[in-house]
């Protein structure tokens, strides 16, 4: 009997999503990355570079995982100069998926454990999820099931308690089942194949059902249910038929012949395993063209073509040797023994049956040793625990022994508590009911204050609103209105001017006042244009502050490069109009007072955060001074940015120019 089994699977992402597989599309990385490593080096944040940094490693963890540790530690150890606990967590996580790739599990086990303390203190559940599962999975690389098993276990403990993708739970029960399966323990196998099956059948997914039906099968067929291990065995290859999934299709197909063969269908048995042969000979599938090789020699063995058998099997030894599946090798040595005893070869019987037993007893002793390992583990761990309970109960003991001391010291004073009880029961109730007065008046002026809070809040939302629907009352009223009467009289005085004959002087007067006219009219355009910016209003913030740049730009001579990233979604109309009106305050600052010969705005938006940043190489001045000589401008831009609940970051020194941040929720 033999028990095929799938890879470990496992998971890992940046904001709750699966890997993704970059090979195949090879030009979007590189555009990607560009464009990441731009925000790196032009935003003025540091968690904004340490986001950047870790997304530009993260396009590279599927197909260059070495690529990707360079950036990761980057991002990383950017994040621990600062002390950014959220992004140390990310980067580590990350970097030990590269490294996983790359073989190096204790360095996975490492990154691994120093993330857990971090996840835990942030409340961190789906980065947590992703590093016990992680951790599952280089335990079971590195040979120890009963420790992959901890963790996995430790997973699904955490996946109760916390919102994760659907997925997640489905990969982890399937891991478990492979694990049990490989241990022996078959009922424990079918319970957790059993829930992944399930799960994956609820969000129908259906390689994941794929293979956990193909562990149940492997579970029954260790138990020697030989129908509910057939059942199991053609669905996984009805699923992987469906879904083209070459290396489950191999190994199934080999598992449903060899029950055939075990219940005595060989004919049925030499068909599968000539399919199997031929499709895992095709996907280059080579621990399968190992398993239908052998499924053939013991399907002509059984016919007594012998001379048939014995190529099936010596084929099948030289793959399982040439790919070290050493674990299978000697069942074909026995196997080929067989042969040779058929044969009459009793020389060749001789030498295959001691090649047999040496690899049987190699395998042997090397569970052997893994089981020894694990045990010595869990006696370790039992042992800490007796001596932590010994320490509990000799603390206990003296304890009692402390009490028993002194209880009759306690009577002794009994009867002096009583006397002086009456006595400290009125004073406490005094004070009690002083404190419940202070605490009560305490309450009243909190809710006192709340109540003033909230009503400079709504206060505060009104004025905006209000200003901001005067604004744009005005500025229809002045483009449509006063401009439109204005334009009016100019076309007036040009039919005058047309019609009549005027001497030279009055003409000349005439076509001033036109002129001035004209000047005034493209005044009032700019004061409505400034009030409420029609780009604001129909296409959203990045456009009107491009359009706000142009103009600025073409008014003063002074080039303001505008650039932004991340700003698909439109924000919140106030916010966005807010942030129109901070950046406006900006760059009129600029113009007015840096001298710069060249300006910058940019607007970033990273998840839930927006930052826009104004940046000048004028000359700069002492902004310790600012809050002395601030202006009513710097004031509305102060009290815009509390209304939104953002923060303000201002970077200035003489000659070094300067440079403003704001940076809200959304």
């Amino acid at each position: 009997m033999r028990l095929h089994m799938v890879e470990y699977r496992f998971f890992i992402f940046l904001t709750a999503v699966m890997l993704l597989d970059t090979r195949p599309i090879q030009a979007q990385p590189q555009h990607l990355r560009d464009s990441l490593l731009t925000v790196y080096r032009t935003t003025p944040s540091d968690t904004g570079k340490v986001w950047a940094l870790m997304k530009t490693g993260k396009l590279y963890l599927d197909s260059e995982p070495d690529t990707a540790v360079f950036y990761l530690q980057q991002a990383l150890a950017l994040a621990e100069r600062i002390g950014f606990q959220r992004g140390i967590a990310r980067c580590r996580i990350n970097k030990a998926v590269a490294v996983f790739d790359l073989g190096q599990y204790d360095t996975v086990l490492t990154l691994c454990q120093s993330v857990i303390p971090i996840c835990e203190n942030l409340k961190m559940g789906i980065e947590l999820v992703a590093t016990y599962n992680l951790m599952g999975n280089t335990w079971s690389k590195k040979g120890n099931a009963w420790q992959a098993i901890a963790f996995f276990e430790k997973c699904l403990s955490i996946i109760e308690t916390t919102p994760v993708p659907p997925h997640f739970p489905v990969v982890v029960n399937d891991n478990l089942s492979n694990l049990y399966n490989g241990l022996k323990l078959y009922d424990k196998g079918i319970a957790y194949a059993q829930n992944s099956l399930r799960q994956a059948e609820a969000i129908n997914d259906e390689k994941t059902m794929g293979t956990a039906a193909q562990h149940l099968g492997n579970a029954y067929l260790g138990l020697q249910r030989l129908d509910s291990a057939l059942l199991y065995f053609q669905r996984s290859v009805d699923i992987a038929r469906k879904i083209e999934y070459s290396q489950l299709l191999t190994i199934s197909l080999s598992n449903v012949a060899e029950i055939h063969h075990l219940q005595g269908d060989d004919r049925a048995a030499l068909a599968l395993y000539q399919e199997g042969l031929q499709l895992s000979r095709k996907y280059d599938n080579k621990e399968a063209i190992v398993y239908n090789l052998h499924g053939l020699s013991l399907t002509a063995f059984d016919a007594r073509k012998f001379k048939e058998a014995d190529q099936y099997a010596k084929e099948a030894l030289k793959m399982a040797e040439a790919i070290q599946l050493s674990d299978y090798s000697y069942a074909i040595y026995l196997t080929l023994s067989d042969i040779a005893l058929a044969n009459g070869d009793l020389e060749a019987w001789t030498n295959y049956r001691i090649q047999y037993r040496q690899m049987r007893d190699a395998i042997a002793s090397k569970a052997l040793v893994h089981a020894v390992q694990e045990l010595e583990t869990k006696y370790q761990t039992e042992q800490k625990v007796q001596q932590i309970n010994q320490l509990q109960q000799e603390a206990e003991l003296q304890q009692l022994r402390l009490q028993r001391k002194n209880d009759w010291l306690w009577g002794l004073g009994l009867f002096s508590l009583l006397a002086l009880t009456a006595v400290w029961l009125i004073w406490h109730n005094a004070r009690n009911r002083k404190k419940i007065l202070e605490q009560t008046l305490q309450l009243q002026d909190q809710t006192i204050i709340q109540l003033q809070q909230k009503q400079q809040l709504i206060t505060a939302d009104a004025l905006l609103r209000g200003q901001e629907d005067e604004r744009s009352r005005l500025a229809r009223d002045l483009h449509d209105g006063l401009g439109g009467m204005l334009s009016g009289i100019k076309h007036s005085l040009h039919n005058m001017a047309g019609n009549q004959i005027l001497p030279d002087t009055s003409a000349q007067s005439l076509h001033q006042v036109i002129n001035d006219l004209d000047r005034s009219i493209g005044e009032l355009r700019l004061i409505a244009r400034n009030m409420m910016p029609e780009a604001l209003v129909r296409f959203g913030l990045p456009d009107a502050l491009k359009d706000c740049c142009d103009h600025l730009s073409e008014l003063t001579a002074l080039p303001i490069h505008f650039q932004t990233f991340g700003m698909a979604q439109r924000l919140d109309p106030q916010q966005e109009v807010i942030l129109f009106r901070i950046a406006q305050e900006l760059l009129n600052n600029v113009v007015k007072h840096s001298g710069a010969s060249t300006a910058l705005l940019q607007l970033l938006r990273d998840g839930d955060r927006v930052s826009l940043t104004v940046e000048d190489n004028g000359k700069g001045f002492d902004a310790s001074q600012l809050e002395q000589v601030a202006g009513v401008g710097w004031l509305n831009i102060r009290s815009r940015v509390n209304y939104l609940n953002g923060t303000l970051d201002l970077r200035a020194e003489p000659g070094q120019g300067t440079s403003v941040t704001v940076e809200i929720g959304v």
